[in-house]
């Protein structure tokens, strides 16, 4: 099994044990990461695992996958969540240049992820403030199916808080 399904599919010894140096900064055919594999790893302790270990050994954080999805993208994107492990790995990624304003090839941003998953707003405060933390934090930009953050929290009722803090940071800034 080459090391990028390794990094997709199996847990961090599997992959430890594949891993060589110099891997760490290979992309795959498409041009991807390998970060980005370790990104959507099912088994939550091993994504945490193999995506630190990644970006401990240089890997490039500011990569793209299929469609233009940054390492923010599949970060939020998956199902299963340890959102202070979340965190700390979005730092991690935003410190190696992951964009938090970039958006995939139909123009979607990375918090339209966030918003989206399954948990609280209550719950989901930590991504929330490491958002407003950067710099300029691109909430209205539209996806070319007319989907910005803004109008995403719109379509939900459980996200009155964020809505309001954004319409907030909205109006601030302009």
């Amino acid at each position: 099994m080459d090391i990028f399904l390794t990094a997709y599919l199996k847990s961090e010894e599997e992959f430890l044990e594949s891993f060589k140096p110099g891997d760490a900064n290979k992309t795959d055919e498409n041009g991807r990461g390998l970060v980005l594999m370790s990104l959507q790893n099912k088994h939550l302790p091993s994504r945490y695992a193999i995506s630190n270990f990644l970006l401990d050994q240089g890997a490039p954080a500011d990569t793209t996958g299929n469609g233009g999805a940054s390492a923010l993208h599949i970060l939020f994107g998956q199902v299963s969540h340890d959102i202070e492990q979340d965190v700390r790995l979005a730092r991690r990624l935003i410190a190696g240049g992951a964009d938090i304003n970039h958006a995939d090839d139909n123009g979607r941003l990375p918090f339209v992820d966030v918003i989206s998953m399954k948990f609280t707003d209550e719950d989901l405060q930590p991504i929330y403030d490491l958002w407003f933390e950067q710099p300029n934090p691109d909430f209205t930009s539209e996806s070319r199916f007319g989907l910005s953050p803004l109008s995403a929290a719109r379509k939900l009722p459980f996200r009155s808080e964020i809505l309001s803090r954004m319409e907030n940071h909205v109006l601030d800034n302009s």
